[in-house]
């Protein structure tokens, strides 16, 4: 099980600015995987070949303040705008963010997403520095995010554990998986 870092601040209920995790100098590189995480990423690699995702931790938020909204963060448009569509008509309520900045400035208006489908290849931030900053934010450190990305090699699925992914979506995806992995990091 991956441990997730205590909250940096006090909670403030009234704090709502998310920009500040795209601001400010980039994260150090992170320490060598623990045994844990590389053999978490072997079972993730042989997942993906039969299911197409990986989840390694479900977490739910009770009595959290999440709007319960899954946010979608792909710089792929079409890509991005499939997977809410897909979602959606499953019954969720979903919201797209183009990038690392465009989710900041969204969670800073709508507050903390249920869940978070984060890419990892993009163009303003990427994705899993975004992660390793949130995982320290005092409001969403505890958001399940799950990486929604082609890149799907063992070594992909360590750094994404390691930045504190709970877990994996291969693209491409067939509509029935995602919404399989979405129902299984939300306990629905």
């Amino acid at each position: 099980m991956v441990s997730k870092p205590a909250p940096a601040h006090p909670e403030d209920p009234f704090d709502l600015d998310f920009t500040s995790l795209v601001d400010g100098p980039s994260e150090p590189p992170p320490p060598p995987p623990t045994p844990e995480v590389r053999e978490n990423a072997l079972i993730g690699t042989s997942a993906l070949g039969e299911d197409g995702f990986h989840v390694v931790l479900v977490r739910p938020r009770l009595g959290s303040r999440s709007n319960h909204v899954v946010l979608i963060v792909d710089d792929d448009a079409p890509t991005a705008e499939l997977a809410s569509h897909v979602l959606r008509k499953a019954g969720y309520q979903t919201v797209v963010a183009l990038g690392a900045r465009d989710a900041a400035r969204l969670m800073s208006r709508v507050g903390a997403p249920e869940l978070l489908l984060l890419d990892v290849e993009m163009p303003d931030m990427n994705g899993l520095e975004f992660l390793r900053r949130i995982r320290r934010h005092k409001r969403l450190f505890d958001t399940p995010i799950v990486l929604f990305t082609a890149h799907a090699e063992q070594d992909d699925i360590v750094h994404g554990l390691q930045a504190g992914a709970d877990g994996y979506i291969a693209k491409p995806i067939t509509a029935s998986a995602l919404v399989a992995a979405v129902r299984t990091v939300l306990g629905h």
